[in-house]
């Protein structure tokens, strides 16, 4: 890894864990660490069986996993159908930076 390169850290709670059904495909092999964690807030789970997180004071454990590479990023914006250019309203999910 160059200097230039930063690491890209990403805390996942639902499918994408170490063990669930879209780690394999999207995490296994890319991930330079896999660190079990947990932030606040609260778990919901989601027709047709996906977990979101609200605001809220509950601890919602998972994992927090460091990548190499930003381009993780985009093939996990395309599992979660997010765009940056879609109006806020329109995205199943955000991304949002989080206290582990």
């Amino acid at each position: 890894m160059n200097s230039q390169q930063s690491i890209i850290q990403v805390f996942v709670y639902g499918t994408l864990k170490p063990g669930e059904s879209n780690y394999e495909t999207y995490c296994q092999g890319k991930t330079i660490a896999e660190i079990p964690a947990y932030t606040r807030g609260q778990l919901y789970q989601l027709f047709p069986g996906y977990p979101a997180i609200t605001k809220g004071n509950n601890k919602v454990e998972g994992y927090l996993l460091s990548f190499s590479s930003s381009k993780i990023l985009f093939s996990l914006d395309c599992l979660e159908g997010y765009s940056e250019t879609r109006a806020f309203d329109f995205n199943d999910y955000y991304r949002q930076q989080v206290t582990i």
